[in-house]
Order: C-alpha cells, then structure tokens, then sequence
C-alpha cells in the first residue's frame, strides 16, 4: 500500500508540473494550487499573446462551471444583436374602451420589484398597468393583450399593483397585425443599452439576467425556446467561434444547476475570442476587476494585494463548486486563465478557502502592466 500511495503521489506531482519546460511558473503557484480546498481543479493558463498553453491539468474534464456560464449566455446575446440595443415596452388603447395592448421586445431589463427599480433604474412593468387604469374611462375592470412580454412578468405586474381583479390579460394572438388593433400610445418604459445589461449581469452575477439574455439569444437565432433550444443556439455560436464544445451540456443560462457541464479549455477558448472579437468586447468590458469591482470587490485585498487591479475575472460559486476565469496581467503579457474547483466543500468556511487559494495563486504570477516607452528621434531643421 505504502508503494502505491508513494507511486500515487509522484504521478500527482508530475502533474503539477507546467505543461512546458520552458514556461516555469512560480513554485509557489503550484503550492497554491495544491490546497486542499480546491481538491484538484480543473486549471488551464494560456498566454494570450500566442495562444500558447502555458499549464493545464483536468482542463478537458466536464465540470459545473457555476456562474462562470455566464461567460458563454452574455456572449451569445452579444454575437445575436447589437450593443447600442435598446428594448422599448409600451402599452397602447384600442378602438374598444377599456380594452388596450402591451407590444413589447422580450426586455431582459424588465422587473415588477419597486426595490430593484430604485436601485438599478429598471424598466419598471406596472407603470404600463397603471396607465392603462387611469384611462379606464370608469370601467370595473379593463383587459390587456400582451406580446413580446412573458406571462410571468405580467402576473408578476399585477400582483405589485394589488389590482389583480381590476385586470384581465391575455396573450396577444400570434399574426395579429397590431398595425390595425392599437391607436394611441399611453405609456412607454425603455431599458438602458444591451452593453449596459450585459455589465450589470456580469459584474453582480445576476442569475435572472442570464437566464432572460440567453433564452432572448435562442428565440432571437430561431431556436426552440427550451433547454435543447438552449443548448444547440450555444454550440452554434460557440462553434461558430471556433470554440470546442466537445460534451457542453446546460440546464440553464445562469450557472445554478450543479448539472450544467463545460470543459475549462471550452472557457479558455471563449476567453480569447471574447478579448480578440469586437461583437464580444461589451462582455469583456462588463467582467468584475479584482479588489475593485463587482463580485470581485471584496477579494485580493487581503489575499494577494500586489494582484490587485490586475485580475479581470467572471466568479463563480454553487454547493460544491467555486470557479474564477477571465484574465491576468503579468508585466508585458496578459494570461487567460480558468479555474473550476468542483469537488470543494459546501460550508461558507471551505468556499472562501478556496476562494484565497485561487487568489493567492494568482498573485503569484500577477505583474503591474509594462507601459511601451516610444522612443524619439531629435530633429534639426536647418536653415539655408
């Protein structure tokens, strides 16, 4: 037994080791990388430069990525439309009294939470109801057609206003030319850019954004609006990239099923299409920075302060798993990197372990950027 655990143990150590001779890394990144907490990751650190892999281990092993997904649902609404998107919702009257209609372009934006209005300036829905009440015309109750706008968030309208019973609302049937049903606009709310939705989303995580964007993405690319209709509108889009997609399998758009499978070389190969692809600069754009922004705010700090400002990163965490993946400045290079440690424990101790030793890892290899100095030639000008 003592054999096999001693053989064991090289063979582990083995492969620790960089993926080239030639590219060594710090010992103390892989000491990091041996913590316990992370129970041996998936890990893959490329060279942006070339393209070149600099480390990998368990790279090509399917894994629950958290919400590192989000990586792969706001590139894909970015690859459908464009960023300066805005999605309009407006209810108008009818040629009957009392009887009016919701048009709207399936707004990822939309809440009924006064809270998250306040707070975020969301496109706030029961404003549209409410209008459509004030012009009643002394009618009980009024009734509202709706397209382009999910039942739920109608329902979800109705409740914040407390006027469920004042309300009748259908769906619009499908082909209705509204050119001939609606008259006057009553009401209008607007939701800020699609590159504005897309930082929000990634830079607090936001799991119903995700899930709105994504599934906007597939109806949007002609693709059933369901988990298979989720899964081949992101193999199409990643392949499309070049991306290898080999056993990607989601059961949503957000990164909270443990059950949702991607490889960390599949979100590496995203990575540097999202820093080389202009369509896929807002998702770049929108990632947390560390120890300044977002969900990442909160760390390196205190972990790894000289890695401060110099990570760029999407979080992710669910029971079991932590992952972090995104990019780290190093001098003159820029590394993209992807951890998902899948195998950590639940509890909110073990996470945060995790947490720190990927952080501390990290710093390891992190360096302030190499600004290119320019070099100038005097000139004399002479006078004849």
């Amino acid at each position: 037994m003592k054999k096999i655990a001693l053989l064991l143990s090289f063979v582990f150590l083995l492969n620790m080791q960089p993926a080239h001779a030639e590219d060594v890394l710090p010992k103390s990144f892989f000491s990091y990388l041996g913590s316990k907490y992370l129970a041996n990751p998936g890990i893959i650190l490329i060279d942006q430069s070339d393209n070149h892999v600099v480390y990998e281990n368990g790279a090509d092993v399917l894994r629950a990525p958290a919400s590192v997904l989000k990586l792969v649902s706001t590139s894909a609404i970015a690859l459908t439309m464009d960023s300066s998107t805005v999605f309009r919702t407006a209810i108008y009257a009818t040629n009957k009294p009392g009887a009016f209609v919701i048009l709207g372009d399936d707004d990822p934006w939309i809440t009924s939470s006064t809270k998250e209005r306040n707070a975020n300036k969301r496109a706030y829905l029961p404003t549209l109801l409410s209008a459509a009440l004030n012009n009643r015309n002394n009618l009980r109750v009024i009734s509202i057609q709706y397209t382009g706008v999910s039942g739920s968030d109608i329902k979800s309208a109705k409740r914040a206003l407390k006027k469920s019973s004042s309300i009748k609302t259908t769906v619009l049937p499908k082909g209705t030319d509204t050119s001939t049903v609606v008259t006057e606009k009553i009401a209008e709310i607007v939701s800020p850019k699609l590159s504005s939705i897309i930082r929000f989303t990634n830079l607090y995580s936001d799991n119903l954004l995700a899930q709105r964007l994504a599934m906007l993405a597939v109806v949007r690319n002609g693709f059933s609006a369901n988990k298979t209709g989720l899964n081949n509108m992101v193999i199409d889009k990643l392949t499309g990239l070049g991306v290898n997609t080999a056993g990607l399998n989601l059961e949503d758009a957000s990164g909270l099923s443990g059950a949702n499978k991607i490889s960390a070389t599949t979100v590496s190969q995203l990575l540097l299409k999202i820093r080389t692809e202009p369509q896929l600069k807002m998702v770049y754009d929108s990632l947390p920075v560390g120890g300044v922004s977002g969900t990442l705010i909160g760390r390196y700090k205190g972990t790894a302060p000289q890695a401060v400002g110099l990570v760029k990163a999407k979080t992710g965490s669910i029971r079991h798993t932590v992952s972090l993946a995104g990019y780290a400045t190093s001098g003159e290079k820029e590394y993209v990197f992807v951890v998902i440690a899948d195998h950590v424990g639940r509890t909110k101790r073990i996470q945060n372990a995790a947490r720190s030793a990927i952080d501390r890892m990290l710093g390891t290899i992190t360096k302030p950027p190499v600004i290119p100095t320019t070099t100038t030639t005097a000139l004399t000008t002479a006078t004849n």
